[in-house]
């Protein structure tokens, strides 16, 4: 009888291991690709900054721009090559992608690792800027930590970064409208008032009249498609990476007012990591140091007010973005619509798609050709008739002048995550039984053994 009891207990086991791993192995993975401020409560209005019309498409139903994330410039002064590798983004890179900006979130300098400022990074920095016409309408810088170093007055932020010499200032705002949307852009100062050696901390913050200014700059724009915020710090990360917020005069931290505005988009850098994590409706990408791997910024591009984001180097062509299906929202009605952004100083000659198995990665479809609108434009497009549900790899296959490299993205249909939803909810109950016969046997022979021993 007890031996019966056994069988069943390792039976209900096996079940349970099953149903673990098949609830594990079947959950939909989603690719996200692959002011002078002498003042605190200086309030600053930037919402007229004209940017130029480069860095968006809008025609033929085309609703996209696109702009470069970069972070932590700091370790870039140090070499004649790293200085190169900077030049030549804010030249041939800046001038081939044409994006709306470049946007900086701190630690342009380093500060000689946070021990006091160096007067000679800052005025390379600055030259670097001056030499490659850069402005406030296309390069936009915020201050880190090491901007910050022993400097409680923020002077060598103020005197040479773009923002803090053009408009004084260490917060500010600006925005875009297109005919198809409006598109708030907010850069906060999340560095302390000052820092020394060793007070040095790698811990961000915002204090009540930064807050204020934030939340003032929240309601301005409540009403747009998209508020996009950017700050030196990472939004949650846990220590020592992450934010400490005081309260607003309304009595709101940063994260609170972030959720009752419904920020849409929070970039970062500081961690020296290239991460995107998602909390609610909040999507946080973090971009590493620049010079990693002799240069490194990320693509931003929105398309039909959905996010993508391709990793890329310096001096590495071709470069492209899969705007649709985007990397925000992987999970699509059909695929009957793709869109790539793609560029090569030496041109691009093709760019071509298909759909590959997940996991075993084989062929599905054959590859096929998108078309390119406009030669002045980057955007390349096409439509399929594939009969798309499940989960699949789309891979995008763009041959330029300089080369050619492969884009992928991991994308899942609606009736296809039904689907896998359903499958695991059946895999859950198999595991629940398993877990109640387990428990009823174990109890079983536990009674048995007991009375046995009485006898």
């Amino acid at each position: 009888m007890i031996e019966s009891k056994k069988l069943k207990l390792k039976f209900a086991f096996i079940l349970l291991v099953i149903g673990i791993d098949l609830c594990i192995g079947s959950t939909p993975l989603f690719s996200l690709s692959n002011f002078n401020i002498l003042k605190k409560n200086h309030k600053l209005d930037l919402s007229k900054i004209n940017l130029s019309n480069q860095g968006f498409i809008n025609y033929s139903e085309q609703k996209l721009f696109w702009f470069i994330h970069i972070s932590d410039t700091q370790f870039v002064w140090s070499t004649n090559d790293s200085i190169d590798s900077f030049n030549q983004l804010l030249n041939e890179t800046f001038h081939e992608i044409r994006p709306l900006f470049i946007y900086n979130t701190g630690d342009l300098v380093d500060a000689n690792r946070g021990v006091g400022q160096d007067v000679e990074e800052w005025k390379l920095y600055r030259t670097a800027l001056e030499d490659n016409n850069m402005n406030s309408s296309n390069y936009i810088d915020l201050i880190g930590n090491h901007d910050a170093a022993n400097d409680p007055n923020f002077s060598y932020y103020l005197n040479y970064s773009m923002i803090g010499r053009n408009f004084n200032s260490l917060q500010f705002s600006f925005n875009k409208s297109f005919s198809f949307g409006k598109y708030a852009f907010i850069g906060l100062n999340t560095a302390k008032e000052s820092y020394n050696l060793y007070e040095f901390a790698l811990l961000g913050s915002l204090n009540t009249t930064e807050l204020d200014w934030y939340e003032n700059e929240l309601e301005k724009y409540k009403n747009f498609d998209r508020i996009f915020v950017f700050g030196h710090h990472p939004h949650n990360n846990p220590p020592p990476f992450s934010i400490i917020s005081n309260l607003s005069t309304s009595g709101k931290t940063f994260f609170d007012l972030n959720e009752e505005y419904n920020v849409d988009y929070y970039l970062s850098g500081h961690a020296h990591v290239h991460s995107i994590q998602k909390a609610k409706n909040l999507l946080m990408i973090t971009t590493s140091n620049f010079d990693l791997h002799g240069g490194t910024y990320r693509i931003m591009s929105l398309d039909h007010n959905y996010l993508s984001t391709s990793i890329e180097k310096i001096d590495t062509w071709p470069q492209a973005v899969i705007t649709y299906p985007s990397t925000e929202h992987p999970i699509v009605e059909d695929l009957t619509q793709l869109r790539v952004l793609a560029w090569d100083p030496n041109g691009i000659n093709s760019v071509e798609w298909s759909l590959h198995s997940v996991k075993k990665e084989f062929q599905i479809t054959s590859w096929k050709a998108l078309d390119n609108l406009d030669l002045d434009d980057p955007l390349w497009k096409g439509i399929s008739d594939f009969q798309f549900n499940g989960k699949y790899i789309l891979k995008v296959k763009i041959d330029g002048g300089s080369g050619q490299i492969i884009k992928e993205v991991i994308i899942i249909s609606r009736s296809g995550l039904e689907f896998e939803f359903s499958i695991n909810l059946i895999f859950l109950i198999i595991v629940l039984i398993s877990i109640a016969i387990i428990i009823l046997n174990y109890s079983k022979i536990h009674i048995e053994n007991l009375k046995r021993r009485e006898k």
